[in-house]
Parts: structure tokens; C-alpha cells; sequence
């Protein structure tokens, strides 16, 4: 009789514990959905009420296949004494420039996000997905995005965007 209680009350305090996390999560996802939507009905006003007011950390990494490939076809332009620039692993960015100048209303741009994976203690949170970059109906850029959120008087709020770069 012991054992069966034993399990039953690690079952329902395992069930009660999921059901915990899983409805404290529903925020950061609305946040993740608020981003993608955002983007691609190109809503100012909403994308920007997703990030926090002070400093957002925001870079690109392009792939190494891609990097190299970039290399290779700049370095032999040079040897033929051709002008090329360097192509860059890295690319520093902000939000404001993310949306004037790639979502721009000009563009026919769509973003999708898939996978999404959220990890957070309620003041900070970490959330990490796959997503595809659309120009128009040809998929121009994928990769993985990493956001980290703070929670502030204001709700959850986006605090780094980190991303990788494929072509």
C-alpha cells in the first residue's frame, strides 16, 4: 500500500509540475509569435514593443561553409588583382537597422519560426529556434536564432538576438 501511494504522489506531483511549466511558458511563446508576426506584417510598432528600452545585443554569424565559400572567391579575385572585400564571420546589427532596412515595408519579406525551446526561472529566460528568412516567395536565409528576455515591470521583453547565417 505504501509503494502504491509512493507512485501515485510522484505521478501527480510530476503532472502538477509539468502543468506548472508548461502554462508559465505561454508568455515567452506569445513573445516568440509576437516577433515572427511582427516581421512579416512588418508592424512597428509591435516589433518594437517587443525589446527592452536599454542596449539590445544583437550579431549574425555566418556558416563557416558559407564564410569560406565567401573567402575563397575573395582571395582569388585578389590573386587575378581584382578588387574584392573580405567577407566578415560576424555581423554586429541592431534591431532598429534589422527592421528599417531587411523588413522594410519596401520589401516582400517573411520570417518563420519552428522548434522553438524555452528555458527560464521567471526573471530571465532563454528561448532558441529555427528559422527561415523569406524574400518574397524564395527562401533567402535559414539558421538558428537565440533570444535572451528579461522579465521587467512590463512583461517579458527581448534583450539579445543572437543568429546563424546559411544561404
Amino acid at each position: 500500500m505504501k509503494k502504491i501511494i509512493l507512485v501515485l504522489s510522484i505521478l501527480l506531483f510530476t503532472l502538477v509540475s509539468f502543468t506548472s511549466k508548461a502554462t508559465s511558458n505561454k508568455p515567452l511563446y506569445k513573445i516568440v509569435k509576437d516577433f515572427e508576426s511582427a516581421i512579416t506584417t512588418k508592424d512597428r510598432s509591435r516589433y518594437f514593443n517587443l525589446f527592452y528600452e536599454g542596449t539590445i545585443s544583437w550579431i549574425g554569424v555566418s556558416s563557416s561553409h558559407d564564410f569560406n565559400q565567401e573567402k575563397s572567391r575573395a582571395d582569388t579575385a585578389i590573386a587575378k588583382g581584382e578588387r574584392a572585400t573580405q567577407p566578415m564571420k560576424t555581423y554586429p546589427g541592431d534591431h532598429i537597422h534589422f527592421f528599417d532596412v531587411i523588413i522594410s515595408p519596401t520589401n516582400d519579406s517573411k520570417i518563420m519560426f519552428e522548434n522553438v525551446k524555452i528555458q527560464h526561472d521567471g526573471d530571465i529566460a532563454s528561448v532558441y529556434f529555427d528559422y527561415a528568412f523569406y524574400a518574397g516567395d524564395v527562401r533567402s536565409a535559414w539558421g538558428k536564432k537565440s533570444l535572451l528576455l528579461v522579465n521587467t515591470e512590463s512583461g517579458w521583453k527581448i534583450n539579445s538576438v543572437v543568429f546563424s547565417i546559411n544561404t
